[in-house]
């Protein structure tokens, strides 16, 4: 198990508290049990022995989406709230502490895989198109959520990869295990690692894409803190394909998109790892700028400081109606023209309220270059 900072998680729980403007919980709910300052005096008290976990403090110190929007205005550079909530509340489940809202999402975990249920089927692609095919042989890892709700991205990454000739394959994928490790199931989270890294290498693979940041992190950062640390490179999708743009073997089409079926403003949601994770906020961009005739036009906050679409730590099926009045917040601050585009099947899902359309990025790319 990993330990808690607890130097850290004082300095977050005797603090001002200056991230509270930023923190998504808290503004939709008005708690202060859930603000971060908050949260980390539960841990902490837990922690010291001092505070017994029971139900309710649970709840609270789970609520946190892991957007890392506390860290804008945090006076400790070094301070990763979120893990150290993540590793203050694991005991509980050792001592039988649980919230009834995830456990049917945890048996699915167990019995399928996924959090979402039994799996519609192995959607098994290789693609070997021979001379054109150059560089690293890719593992493109759809992720559960777009497995589950989202199957025209996983349509729209297999042609666009099919187009740019590239050599690639999709397994059938297991959960990367963050779920379960939100949730508290270690084992599981262990469990789930080998697998993947099992599969992984059998693939033969070189190099992993994935265009889901929770997988990303979990494989990058999660799985080496465990021990499995993967046998091949991890990329993420915005920087892979852009990457295939600037070696032309993607161009966008001759038309400008005022004669194309499909959005001709956009607003780019940053999803919070890539922007203050991965400090993937360029790629995303650049891929929409090379798009003839498309007018981009940027949300309130964007980048960096990005607000969250209440989706982060599978909170949208813990807490689904704090999820949706985060979305709602966050809707408010899209230009009313522009069709919103992000690139994470997490946030597309999120942010789908009313009938505002949201494209995920693999589906601009699939819809205008060749």
């Amino acid at each position: 198990m990993a330990e808690v900072n607890m130097e850290q998680l004082l300095n977050c729980a005797l603090c001002p508290n200056l991230c509270r403007c930023e923190c998504p919980v808290l503004q939709a709910t008005g708690r202060e049990a859930v603000a971060p300052a908050g949260k980390a005096r539960i841990a902490s008290l837990a922690n010291e022995g001092k505070l017994y976990w029971d139900e309710v403090m649970l709840e609270a110190a789970i609520n946190c989406l892991a957007c890392r929007g506390c860290t804008i205005h945090c006076p400790f550079p070094e301070l990763n709230l979120c893990d150290e909530l993540l590793y203050s509340r694991l005991p509980a489940r050792e001592q039988g502490v649980n919230l009834p809202s995830v456990e049917p999402y945890l048996n699915n975990l167990r019995k399928y895989s996924s959090p979402y249920g039994q799996k519609a089927g192995a959607l098994v692609t290789e693609n070997q198109p021979g001379e054109k095919a150059g560089g690293q042989k890719v593992l493109f890892f759809n992720g559960c959520t777009s497995l589950a709700n989202h199957p025209g991205s996983i349509e729209a990454a297999r042609s666009v990869l099919v187009r740019a000739g590239v050599s690639f394959q999709m397994i059938e994928e297991d959960c990367c295990g963050y779920p379960a490790q939100v949730w508290g199931d270690e084992d599981m989270v262990r469990q789930l690692a080998e697998e993947n890294r099992r599969k992984f290498k059998d693939s033969g693979a070189e190099l992993l894409v994935t265009s889901c940041p929770e997988c990303w992190l979990t494989f990058s950062e999660r799985y080496p803190n465990l021990g499995q640390e993967l046998p091949l490179e991890i990329v993420d999708g915005p920087t892979y394909f852009l990457g295939l743009i600037k070696e032309g073997r993607l161009e966008p089409v001759e038309k400008s998109v005022t004669e194309a079926p499909g959005p001709k403003v956009v607003s780019y949601h940053d999803p919070c790892i890539w922007a203050r994770t991965a400090e993937k906020t360029a790629e995303p961009r650049e891929i929409l700028g090379a798009i003839p005739g498309l007018e981009i036009k940027e949300p309130y906050a964007s980048g960096a400081r990005t607000r969250c679409c209440g989706g982060g730590s599978m909170f949208q099926l813990a807490f689904p109606g704090t999820a949706s009045a985060v979305a709602g917040r966050r809707l408010q601050e899209v230009p009313a023209d522009a069709v919103l585009v992000t690139a994470c099947p997490f946030c597309r899902e999120g942010l789908l309220q009313g009938d505002k359309p949201v494209w995920e990025l693999i589906e601009v790319l699939d819809r205008f270059f060749k």
